[in-house]
């Protein structure tokens, strides 16, 4: 549920370029086949008649919903891989090998601020760009925890 939650928020490709395949209209524009069209993944997560309270961080809204990261089943309210027929080619890789790391980094340490620094004082921008990715490090200092 973190790992779709965050997904949602911070796609890794927050605009997809798409081909479609039929015509078809959007808003009043035709859409011919083969023609490139441009998707707006970041403004879809974060659009309100899709999402409640969609600015927030709340991973417990994946708790009973079904999206799966492809949109084998055109649920193009949350694309963080592009969707389509054609998807990310390493997102089976990428999710395992993403929710391995994140549980034992959780299990294996806590996490605490550096000294001085105040849970308010952490800047969550973003740079704008082809990805996306924050504009200034998230600085954590790990604490080994012995469990067992």
């Amino acid at each position: 549920m973190v790992v779709k939650e965050t997904l949602r928020l911070h796609p890794g490709n927050p605009l997809l370029l798409k081909e479609s395949m039929k015509h078809c209209m959007i808003d009043g524009y035709n859409v011919y086949p083969k023609t490139t069209v441009l998707i707006n993944a970041w403004e879809i997560g974060r659009n309100p008649k899709y999402w409640q309270n969609p600015e927030e961080f709340l991973p417990e809204r994946f708790k009973d919903r079904s999206h799966d990261f492809a949109a084998s089943h055109y649920n193009f309210e949350y694309l963080p891989f592009g969707g389509g027929r054609k998807g990310c080619p390493g997102i089976s890789m990428g999710l395992v090998l993403t929710e391995l790391v994140l549980a034992n980094v959780l299990y294996a340490f806590d996490w605490e601020l550096p000294k001085g620094l105040k849970k308010e004082d952490i800047n969550m921008e973003v740079s704008s760009g082809s990805s996306v990715h924050k504009k200034y490090p998230l600085e954590l200092v790990p604490i080994e925890t012995i469990y067992g």
